[in-house]
């Protein structure tokens, strides 16, 4: 004849309590891992775009760029730029399309060494803001990426320094 045992009665309760204390853990590393995978997703997305953007700058490919907010002010450029300040915004516009998240949100800085001609270094910089979506994980941060390239060819024409205010670049 089997035995049967009493539980304790001290210990009613036990696991509920447990599950309690940990239950706020394991919620807040969950959360932790989703607001990391779409901060890195941002990431990548800055860096990608910007090295495309700096490919596109120094094979001088600006022809057909979209619109984008530049410095708060929506700008169109033309398809086929005829001056250095329509080809600088056509290479952000070009930039900012090929990172693909809110392009109001996207600052790009364009600089270069020399007098662009054939070797000269052409730097693209842009940064995103990343925000967390509790405010308590990650916090509130800028995602930053510059790629620097050798012009493969003389842009015509060429390009203005140009820095977006509020950048983290």
């Amino acid at each position: 004849m089997a035995r049967r045992t009493r539980p304790v009665l001290g210990e009613r309760g036990a696991a509920l309590v447990e599950f309690a204390v940990l239950l706020p853990l394991l919620v807040l590393l969950t959360f932790g891992i989703i607001e990391f995978g779409i901060a890195f997703n941002d990431f990548i997305s800055v860096r990608n775009g910007t090295r495309e953007g700096a490919r596109l700058g120094v094979v001088d490919d600006v022809k057909n760029a979209p619109s984008c907010p530049i410095s708060s002010v929506l700008r169109s450029p033309p398809a086929i730029p005829t001056n250095s300040t329509d080809a600088t915004n056509a290479l952000i516009c070009k930039t900012k399309s090929r990172i693909g998240l809110d392009a109001s949100q996207i600052k790009v800085k364009v600089s270069f060494a020399g007098t662009q001609t054939v070797g000269d270094n052409l730097t693209i910089c842009a940064s995103y803001p990343v925000s967390s979506l509790s405010g308590q994980v990650l916090g509130n941060g800028t995602v930053t990426s510059r790629v620097t390239m050798r012009l493969e060819q003389v842009p015509n024409p060429t390009f203005v320094a140009f820095a977006e205010s509020g950048g983290g670049c």
